[in-house]
């Protein structure tokens, strides 16, 4: 008779995960779940969703601490700035210091002020991360084509939109490229204005820029059928730091770590703390080790720049250039 293999793991008591998300779950969240699933692992998990408003999470924290959850998983810069506090400044009053952290989808955790070294947090901490530097992005761009001038819009109230900003500023130089910058306006509630949209993207297109960066900003990812349709209404290729313009919009194309193997990865610290009894603090940040190259081949088609054969031996295609393209771009004008 043949006996099951069953997990050592899968003997030891239940664990509790809450997982304090920005927008909803999404692929790297579920691949986070899939994985404990997969390995069957016994873990329960509590979602709790911010819904893109910051002033939700203190009340998540305070659910935290009242339920005592084995571990903390969360999403998103700032998300993870409220719940763990500076690096060098943890408040145990107002952030979440008693309780394994492990984040994920964080574009720069070192200039987020989260950790001082990848290497380790020195901290009830741990986590992922999903984007490649900007200098490998652009230096991969340009295997596509050679841009010269690239356009950057600016969200001054999200700091992974002003870190991209400071980044390509000091890359200009170094890698040869004028960079032009549209900053949104912010309401009264210190939210950037949706409708100033189009014009910003235009008026790039009309400084001469040659391709658009779209940086990892959640308020320009949920723009992002506009801002490829208007990008493409100006002939300006996209080029989307994130997958997400690229799979489901019309970005061009996009170097990325796909969500959902950052979320199988995150499961994997966080299993290494729950199971194995790891502190996090010992933990380095971890990085996948491939990542995609992808290229939107309806996009290509719509602007007749078909990426280099040498590209196509490894590049991810998305889409067909044959086929019409889904997301109507003759919808939008560059104004």
């Amino acid at each position: 008779m043949l006996l099951a293999c069953v997990p050592v793991f899968a003997q030891a008591a239940e664990k509790h995960i809450l997982m304090l998300l920005y927008r909803g779950c999404e692929e790297s969240c579920q691949g986070f779940q899939d994985y404990f699933r997969k390995q069957r692992l016994p873990v329960r998990f509590t979602l709790r969703d911010v819904a893109q408003d910051k002033l939700r999470i203190p009340g998540f924290i305070a659910e935290a601490k009242k339920l005592k959850p084995d571990l903390v998983l969360t999403w998103g810069t700032t998300v993870t700035q409220e719940v763990a506090g500076p690096w060098n400044a943890p408040d145990p009053v107002r952030h979440i210091t008693d309780i394994p952290l492990v984040f994920m989808i964080v574009s720069n955790p070192m200039e987020a002020g989260l950790v001082q070294k990848l290497e380790s947090s020195k901290r009830n901490l741990t986590g992922t991360l999903y984007l490649l530097d900007e200098e490998t992005q652009l230096r991969a761009a340009r295997s596509y084509f050679d841009f010269q001038h690239l356009g950057l819009l600016v969200n001054p109230a999200e700091q992974n939109s002003l870190t991209t900003r400071d980044r390509l500023r000091q890359l200009a130089p170094i890698l040869g490229f004028t960079l032009s910058e549209r900053t949104f306006s912010l309401d009264a509630h210190g939210k950037p204005r949706p409708e100033e949209l189009p014009q910003l993207v235009a008026s790039l297109a009309k400084a001469g820029a040659d391709l658009l960066y779209q940086s990892p900003d959640t308020f320009l990812n949920l723009l992002r059928d506009q801002l490829t349709g208007v990008a493409m209404a100006c002939n300006l290729p996209v080029f989307a730091a994130s997958e997400a313009p690229v799979l489901k919009s019309a970005a061009l194309m996009g170097v990325v770590n796909r969500y959902n193997e950052v979320g199988r990865l995150t499961a994997q610290q966080a299993a290494r703390i729950l199971f194995e009894n790891v502190a996090p603090s010992s933990m380095p940040i971890a990085l996948p080790r491939r990542f995609s190259f992808l290229i939107n081949m309806n996009a290509a088609r719509q602007l007749e720049r078909y990426p280099p054969l040498k590209l196509l031996d490894f590049a991810e295609i998305i889409g067909d250039a044959n086929t019409p393209q889904t997301h109507q771009v003759n919808t939008y004008s560059c104004n």
